[in-house]
């Protein structure tokens, strides 16, 4: 009976064929592939995570500037100014500048730890896609010659007979 044709003549499914791009054993090599680059994705995204605000992934970078602070900033600043001046304005301001200094730090730390983060986590929807696109699991065949093809062969092969019937 033949293919089911449009009213251009061309068949329904536009003439083309659905062709399998991949081996059964490449696409199974594929889909492993990217079933590990899912997990191994999933694993990285926590580990992002864990440094943006409400994560606990600064958390040991803060206990140990607090620590440094305590063992080290703030016994040089009580040496500086001597034992007998704990309630002297100096001292105060020391101590609070040294307390600010830390906020600072540990602000420009924490922040840059999250631009990190955030920029890792869009790259890894970056890398998820492109891995997903980059193989085609199949391509289309021309399975007809189009109506304007047919039309024109037609004609070229009308055209001989009338020429070949007038010789």
């Amino acid at each position: 009976m033949g293919a089911v044709k449009n009213a251009f003549g061309t068949p329904e499914n536009g003439g083309y064929t659905k062709l399998d791009a991949l081996t059964p054993e490449q696409k199974t090599f594929l889909d492993q592939q990217l079933s590990q680059a899912g997990i191994n994705t999933q694993q990285a995204a926590a580990g992002y995570q864990s440094f943006l605000p409400g994560g606990q992934g600064n958390q040991p970078i803060i206990n140990a500037a607090n620590q440094n602070f305590q063992q080290q900033t703030l016994p040089s600043i009580l040496n500086a100014y001597g034992t007998g001046s704990k309630g002297s304005s100096s001292l105060n301001q020391a101590l609070a500048a040294g307390a600010a200094n830390l906020n600072t730090n540990l602000g420009a730390q924490l922040a840059q730890n999250q631009l990190t983060a955030a920029q890792g986590m869009s790259g890894l929807g970056l890398g998820q896609t492109q891995a997903s696109l980059g193989t085609a699991g199949f391509a289309y065949s021309p399975t007809a010659k189009p109506f304007w093809q047919e039309a024109a062969l037609a004609g070229t092969e009308a055209a001989g007979r009338i020429i070949g019937s007038k010789v």
